[in-house]
């Protein structure tokens, strides 16, 4: 049973995701409705690195030109904060720009460590899978490709997604009001994974008899890894 706060995070972020819906997505923007994509900021700022590429005559996704596109992005983002908050009163500290490089982070997962080691396991299973029915096949219907390039985005997604957004669930950050919403939403989108997978699962069961136990296994452990998932944002 939802309690009054997670339903007053919920009705926070339902608000938010209308003004800004990058932070909630599943960022397979191919799949997303085209009345998003319009209003999408993060859509708007990768379709600009796409065309700047293009225009000066690279492939899409240059690493040079994609870093000075970004950095204009966030010279232009930092004047906008810096007007807000001289607006509103705010003190400014500025934004740092961030230098393109891997962090490595280690989060205490508690007792939520459980639920990320089943959804690890299902990670690997799924691909144990798609190794047989997609990565390494030819010729695949059109219908079948659809459900199986579901798998395959969303498994990924959700295994790393999930380890983060666990991490923000520790006790000690639920004063965070701020914080909380946005692991809300983060959770959005692993319950998002969860249910788009089941129903690609669902579908392709019948034309994958050889693999019908991996897919019913794929099945449970989902329905396990939502049930669980449903425990922790309740706990709030």
């Amino acid at each position: 049973m939802k309690s009054e706060r997670l339903k007053r995070i919920i009705e926070k972020n339902i608000k938010l995701e209308k003004k800004s819906p990058y932070n909630f997505c599943d960022r397979w923007c191919n799949r997303c409705s085209y009345e998003k994509q319009i209003y999408c900021k993060l859509y708007q700022n990768e379709f600009e690195q796409k065309i700047t590429c293009i225009a000066h005559g690279k492939e899409p996704g240059d690493p040079e030109i994609t870093k000075e596109v970004i950095r204009k992005q966030f010279e232009d983002t930092e004047k906008k904060i810096e007007q807000f908050t001289e607006d509103n009163g705010m003190e400014f500290g500025g934004i740092e720009i961030p230098e393109f490089k891997k962090v490595k982070q280690n989060f205490d997962l508690g007792e939520n460590k459980f639920l990320y080691t089943t959804a690890r396991r299902y990670c690997k299973r799924a691909e144990e899978f798609l190794k047989d029915t997609f990565f390494n096949e030819k010729g695949i219907k059109s219908e079948l490709a659809y459900d199986l390039e579901a798998i395959a985005w969303y498994d990924i997604l959700l295994a790393r997604k999930l380890h983060g957004v666990l991490s923000g669930f520790c006790e000690s950050n639920y004063k965070d009001e701020f914080l909380l919403c946005d692991t809300v939403a983060q959770f959005a989108i692993c319950k998002k994974a969860i249910n788009e997978s089941l129903k690609a699962l669902r579908r392709l069961k019948p034309h994958y008899l050889r693999h019908k136990n991996l897919i019913i296994e794929l099945l449970a452990m989902l329905h396990n890894i939502s049930s669980r998932m449903k425990a922790v944002e309740e706990s709030i």
